[in-house]
């Protein structure tokens, strides 16, 4: 979920906001992480989004090309990077869906898929003016001979096609996200889960899930369940037995409240420790944000 995050704003401050507790309408959807200060809000990363498409369709109709990208899929599952960072936690969804996305959303985005497969498909070059000639060896091979040697309509392919071209002119290739940024986001998930109060917290839970029937070592565990997956027969009992057991058992230890506090110290000790290197990243984002603007005002 590099996509569609709800951070703060490029000049709040990089101390997390305490976690709530997770009673009854708790949203851990509205927490933060420092990291989230180097990653673009939600209004942000759309806004870059939709400057990249403008800039890919004036490239490719300079190409004589007149281009239109997919529909964006439905929201479907977690709203943002916080809200099932930390496992479930919406008691009246789980009793109805166990570890499974709301009902309705899983219906319109397996529609919205369905619609996709049913558009035709893109000639290959026009696949190629859009990614460049550095696209595998199967889809050049399927391209002109003009598209293979790196022009279209008598004009020069830009590298990396009009993608290249437009990511270029906004200054990333991932909506500001740097892969520093990315790394640091990722590790101290992982990192978390070794932590003393967390691992003291997965132990208790573990033991309040085993005195109900159910055997797992940690959250997550039971969260990515392989048993528990969609499929034609509907969602089992015990896939909502488990689910509910294991959200009591999460709010009995605050689980999340841990598990947060416990990440939100490790990512404050990665922004000290990488001071220099995220406050360039923050800049770069900062001009990405700035060019995305620019490029939709004109439009």
């Amino acid at each position: 979920m590099v996509l569609a995050l709800s951070g703060c704003s490029q000049g709040e401050d990089t101390q997390a906001r305490p976690a709530p507790s997770l009673g009854p309408g708790a949203d851990p959807s509205t927490w933060t992480l420092p990291m989230l200060a180097y990653r673009p809000t939600q209004q942000q990363d759309k806004s870059i989004a939709t400057a990249e498409t403008r800039l890919v369709r004036q490239c490719m109709k300079g190409f004589g090309v007149d281009w239109e990208p997919e529909p964006d899929l439905p929201q479907i599952g977690p709203k943002n990077l916080l809200d099932w960072r930390y496992g479930i936690h919406d008691p009246e969804l789980t009793a109805k869906r166990g570890y499974q996305p709301d009902a309705a959303q899983e219906a319109r985005y397996s529609a919205a898929v369905r619609d996709r497969s049913t558009r035709p498909a893109l000639s290959v070059d026009t696949q190629v003016v859009l990614g460049g000639t550095d696209m595998p060896a199967d889809v050049l091979d399927r391209a002109s001979t003009e598209v293979r040697h790196g022009t279209s309509a008598g004009r020069k392919l830009p590298p990396g096609g009009c993608f290249g071209e437009a990511r270029r002119n906004l200054g990333s290739a991932t909506h500001g996200v740097s892969p520093l940024v990315q790394k640091l986001t990722n590790a101290s998930y992982g990192e978390s889960q070794n932590d003393p109060q967390v691992k003291t917290v997965f132990t208790r839970w573990s033991a309040c899930m085993r005195a109900r029937g159910f055997t797992y070592a940690a959250p997550m565990e039971a969260n990515d369940n392989p048993r528990f997956r969609p499929h034609p027969g509907g969602i089992a009992q015990l896939e909502i037995s488990t689910a509910l057991a294991d959200l009591t058992c999460r709010d009995t230890y605050k689980v999340a409240e841990v598990w947060h506090e416990a990440e939100t110290r490790i990512q404050r000790g990665y922004i000290q420790q990488n001071a220099a290197a995220l406050a360039e990243d923050r800049r770069t984002l900062q001009g990405v944000v700035r060019t995305a603007s620019e490029v939709n005002a004109r439009a």
